[in-house]
């Protein structure tokens, strides 16, 4: 399954059989310039970890790879203190042309704010609960790098171990990362491809994150490259203020079958049973508004089962390419459908936006009944 854009490439991502479940959420990495924060204006100050990670992924293997001639370089930087918990992560894309900037995510252990710097939107949601056991906690993108959260590395291996019984994890020898001792843990999928964690066993903090992917699967290297686990952090960075002219959009619920969408976009009320909400994506404008012209929404069962929902902003309704395909009777309106190799894919419209559903596990008419239950978002 591919997409038309980079960022929506990662909702079904390369290594689902290599690393735990849920998808590599790389198009977080590829957000949007870093929310300045001012650490000199004498405000009160907080110990705490301070970390930077260097992330280098290699292009999809698709048509979009074309746009990028060099490998596309995130930066993520994130603050952590206790008593209470809060945490500030920023993960900086660059090098990926109009992608380039930072998403940020601030909780000041009550509340909690995701800001996007390209459109200028931001969301407030629950402040989320860590887990029992949890020591620290890492920016939430599928290389976990930082902390372990496991008191050993045999219980590191047998944590991945139990991800898949056919799945294979080993120590691999040392090496020395930022003048720290670290233990080489390989873990093989029998589907292909490979990661290495470098995990410092005095701290079980992971340092260094490498995906080897099978032919034709990205390939991804995240490494600390600043540690301070006695940092100096100015309480500030645990606050979030709108910039200028920022907009606040709607909390979107992602509990089971839910799918997100943006205002002035469709929002099914139905999903089939046993979905849960994957991940999502949108693209602004070219016309330097900052405006939403497309979105994404992923649901995801418990094995390979997907079903998307991708709608875009078209003031000349349905394309040609959609036309050529079979019409079905609804309350809709036109209505076209398309069944290749497992996969089925919808598309209708509504006003002035067209959208376009595919599954590879539900029937057409489960996709129509989806359909006829979305309404747009005011």
């Amino acid at each position: 399954m591919t997409f038309g854009w980079v960022p929506m490439n990662a909702l079904r991502a390369s290594f689902t059989h290599v690393l735990p479940a849920g998808p590599l959420v790389i198009l977080a990495l590829f957000a949007t310039v870093a929310l300045a924060c001012n650490s000199d204006d004498g405000s009160p100050r907080v110990r705490g970890v301070y970390a930077e990670v260097a992330v280098e992924v290699e292009p999809a293997p698709d048509v979009l790879a074309r746009l990028h001639p060099t490998r596309a370089r995130v930066v993520v930087r994130w603050w952590y203190a206790l008593d209470p918990v809060r945490w500030r992560w920023e993960i900086e894309g660059v090098g990926s042309i109009i992608d380039e900037g930072t998403s940020l995510t601030v909780s000041d252990g009550n509340d909690s704010w995701s800001y996007d710097d390209r459109l200028n939107v931001y969301r407030r949601g629950a402040f989320r609960e860590l887990p029992d056991g949890t020591v620290l906690s890492p920016p939430t993108f599928s290389a976990p790098v930082g902390p372990a959260n496991v008191p050993t590395i045999d219980e590191f291996i047998e944590r991945w171990r139990d991800v898949d019984e056919m799945r294979e994890a080993v120590r691999a020898g040392e090496e020395t990362i930022l003048g720290r001792r670290t233990e080489v843990v390989e873990i093989h999928s029998p589907s292909g491809g490979s990661v290495r964690a470098y995990i410092d066993p005095e701290r079980m903090f992971i340092m260094r994150w490498v995906v080897a992917g099978k032919a034709g699967r990205q390939s991804l290297h995240a490494e600390v490259t600043t540690l301070d686990h006695d940092a100096d952090i100015d309480v500030s960075r645990f606050t979030f203020d709108p910039p200028p002219r920022a907009r606040e959009v709607e909390a979107v619920d992602g509990g089971e079958g839910a799918f997100n969408s943006e205002r002035d976009f469709l929002r099914p009320a139905y999903a089939p049973p046993g979905y849960r909400s994957g991940s999502r994506g949108y693209r602004g404008g070219d016309l330097g508004d900052c405006r939403i012209v497309a979105t994404g929404s992923l649901l995801e069962s418990s094995d390979v089962a997907y079903i998307l929902l991708y709608q875009r902003f078209r003031a000349g309704g349905i394309p040609q390419t959609a036309r050529a395909w079979e019409r079905v009777e609804s309350d809709l309106g036109e209505v076209f459908v398309h069944s290749e190799n497992g996969t089925v894919r919808l598309v209708w419209r509504a006003h002035d936006v067209v959208a376009l559903l595919e599954a590879n596990s539900v029937t057409v008419q489960e996709l129509l009944r989806i359909a006829e239950s979305a309404e747009l978002v005011p």
